[in-house]
């Protein structure tokens, strides 16, 4: 084999780069196979009485099974970000989903130093490379070959890294509609103790059984091209998801459904001194981050220290590993349009969750989450009284601040022993553990998404580079404050209104925050104190839009009618033309139906909301507005959707595709002006009522 080595002539004052030198390379190819969306529990060898995974069953008994993998964030772009830095998604402001965040040109891929070391580096099979930020190089620029498998290339180019995704376990491949009369729904052997026995439920487990039977023949396909390449002696094969799910509460969530991941490491006999276990067949039960991956490949094709540098996770495999954690941490900000931020910490037992906005549900509305049939179901059994006290808990408002589970006792993180005072110390210490580790990394979520862009553009910095430096992003003093936050003691609210006068953004944040949370817990937040300083944020001009927003539900929860009419008035001006729209609708789907539903109206009716945006604005008028509304809105919806529909048909008939005859083409062209009219017409008559309403 050959590789390049750069060659120094001392004594000279120049340098000889990069001579082809003809040396043997024994060092391993790296051939890592991702599946999309699927937490371990669904492989056979994890555990599901389905069986679903030959293929992966049998790798595992040739490798070594790790027990204890979990993701950083269990939803995929962001993780796809801590994948190719090896830096956690909240240290570099690229936690929201599709969030598009520049990065510095400074931060390497891994890919890139896997070159400097030698290697060739591909991906084909639909490997992705949305990495979730916005950089002055592409996705595909850090590998040499990024669309294609060849093994005859990757035969002449070792070693080499090459990645392989499929996205037959993807979300999307268990929508769709179940219909009794057409589908059969076999009881799933592995239903979770959150999700009501019910066939649409089942139905889906078992779409996702199958998707899981495809993904496994695919791998199979691979392996068994490896084998005949003769690369297999010499490749170390790796097998992992990129999180959890997919059914309701797995993706997108910080329980073991969404975090607990698999991973199957095949090392050949040639590199037995790598093994982390005796041999082959064995379970390796240390705890292992998602984040550790990319410096952990690189350690073994030997990539040094000062290589690795920029990345935040550990070296759990390679000549040179790092000790056994004694917590691994995952964290949850924006899915799609929805807010949130929450954060895990785990040790060998227990897994503990800090929810730091808790006045919203855990199971919001969060529209492509409501394609499956398994989500519709569930809710829709919860709004007609029927779910228990377990399964009814996803969709409470407000919910738990802290969460505390024996995870593997529970695997399915429904008993909850935070409340349990036998449990304080251990609260105490996992939580002091999880604020070391925000510190460690820089956690950009203590300011909100949509106002950190507007606080780092202001500087002229990235995001990444703006959380490390402390006279802009005074993490102590926002984690401090986030926290009394969650207290729920009206003895701080002195500490809050004093706070709302700082000059960080962060600190008036939190201050909002826990005046709001005290709003749900008793009545020390409707005096006029709190009233007037509420309403000096919205007079405020140079406040944050984000933390009006907030300003304004304390005001509408007062019960002051007249402030609180202003304050709706206010949100729904903000909610039109300004940075901070997704925050404020947000607020107003927590918000009581009866206060925000007329605002969530005129916004449906007058704003230039699409997408996410408008279904979670439709979703909340059809399910809490009134039953005239509701009916109105979701015909007009449906209307909306047809002038859509007819005017993109129109489109592509104008393009006179030439799979169709010019005959058809116009048929179809008439027929689709026809429905387009009619359409049009039903919505103008629509409108004009909900406008009546308004």
């Amino acid at each position: 084999m050959k590789f390049f080595i750069k060659f120094i002539t001392l004594g000279f004052a120049t340098s000889l780069a990069f001579f082809n030198v003809s040396v043997a390379d024994d060092r391993p190819n790296i051939l890592w196979i991702v599946s999309e969306d699927n937490g371990a529990r669904w492989l056979g060898c994890y555990g599901n009485p389905a069986k679903p995974t030959p293929t992966l069953d049998k790798l595992a008994a040739e490798g070594f099974r790790y027990e204890r993998c979990y993701s950083s964030i269990p939803v995929c772009a962001p993780q796809r970000f801590t994948w190719i830095t090896g830096i956690n998604a909240i240290s570099a402001g690229t936690q929201g989903m599709r969030s598009g965040v520049q990065i510095p040109d400074f931060i390497r891929y891994y890919p890139e130093i896997f070159q400097d070391i030698g290697y060739y580096t591909s991906k084909g099979k639909d490997a992705k490379t949305d990495y979730n930020r916005r950089s002055n190089r592409s996705g595909n620029d850090s590998w040499n070959e990024p669309k294609k498998l060849e093994w005859d290339v990757l035969k002449q180019k070792q070693p080499f890294m090459h990645v392989i995704n499929t996205h037959s376990t993807h979300e999307s491949r268990v929508f769709g509609a179940y219909n009794p009369n057409k589908h059969t729904a076999p009881k799933a052997g592995n239903l979770a103790a959150y999700h009501p026995d019910l066939p649409g439920i089942h139905f889906v487990y078992e779409k996702y059984n199958e998707a899981h039977r495809k993904m496994d023949a695919e791998v199979k396909i691979w392996l068994a091209e490896l084998d005949q390449s003769g690369l297999a002696k010499s490749t170390i094969v790796i097998y992992s998801s990129d999180h959890g799910g997919v059914l309701p509460r797995s993706k997108r969530f910080l329980y073991n459904s969404g975090t607990h991941c698999p991973l199957i490491v095949r090392i050949p006999e040639k590199y037995k001194n790598l093994y982390p276990a005796s041999k082959p067949g064995d379970t390796v039960k240390e705890l292992v981050s998602f984040t550790d991956f990319p410096k952990t490949w690189l350690n073994l094709g030997n990539a040094t220290k000062d290589q690795v540098e920029q990345m935040q996770g550990r070296s759990f495999l390679g000549k040179e590993t790092e000790p056994n954690p004694e917590f691994v941490y995952s964290f949850r900000n924006r899915m799609d349009d929805r807010l949130d931020m929450v954060r895990s910490a785990r040790d060998n037992e227990f897994l503990y969750i800090r929810n730091y906005m808790p006045f919203a549900a855990v199971g919001q509305f969060l529209p492509y989450l409501f394609n499956s049939q398994a989500m519709r179901d569930w809710k829709q059994h919860d709004l007609d009284g029927r779910t228990d006290a377990v399964t009814s808990r996803f969709f409470k408002q407000p919910r738990v601040i802290d969460e505390l589970y024996l995870y593997e006792k529970d695997y399915d993180n429904v008993k909850n022993l935070a409340a349990d005072s036998a449990n304080a110390a251990r609260i105490k210490a996992m939580r002091a553990a999880l604020r070391q580790w925000q510190l460690e990394i820089f956690d950009s979520g203590f300011i909100p998404e949509d106002e950190m862009g507007q606080q780092a553009a202001k500087y002229e910095l990235t995001v990444y580079e703006f959380v490390r430096n402390p006279e802009l992003y005074p993490l102590e003093q926002y984690i401090d404050m986030a926290d009394k936050s969650l207290e729920l003691d009206s003895k701080n609210l002195g500490c809050f209104l004093e706070a709302l006068n700082t000059p960080f953004v962060g600190n008036r944040y939190w201050a909002t925050l826990g005046i709001l949370n005290l709003s749900f817990v008793g009545d020390s937040t409707k005096g006029n104190n709190v009233l007037n300083a509420m309403q000096a944020l919205l007079e405020k001009t140079t406040e944050s839009q984000v933390v009006k927003a907030y300003a304004a539900w304390v005001i509408v929860r007062s019960g002051n009618d007249k402030q609180g009419q202003e304050a709706l008035d206010f949100l729904k001006n903000l909610g039109y033309k300004t940075y901070s729209f997704r925050t404020v609708l947000n607020v107003l789907d927590w918000m009581d139906p009866k206060h925000s539903s007329p605002v969530m109206l005129d916004i449906y009716l007058n704003g230039k909301q699409s997408g996410d945006s408008a279904r979670v604005i439709t979703n909340h008028l059809i399910s809490q507005a009134s039953a005239e509304v509701a009916e109105l809105v979701e015909q007009h919806s449906k209307a909306v959707n047809s002038i859509t529909n007819h005017e993109k048909r129109l489109r592509n008939y104008s393009q006179k595709p030439e799979n169709i005859s010019a005959e058809k083409i116009a048929k179809q062209t008439t027929q689709s002006q026809a429905e387009l009219a009619r359409a049009t017409a039903v919505e103008k008559e629509l409108r004009a009522k909900l406008e009546a309403k308004n």
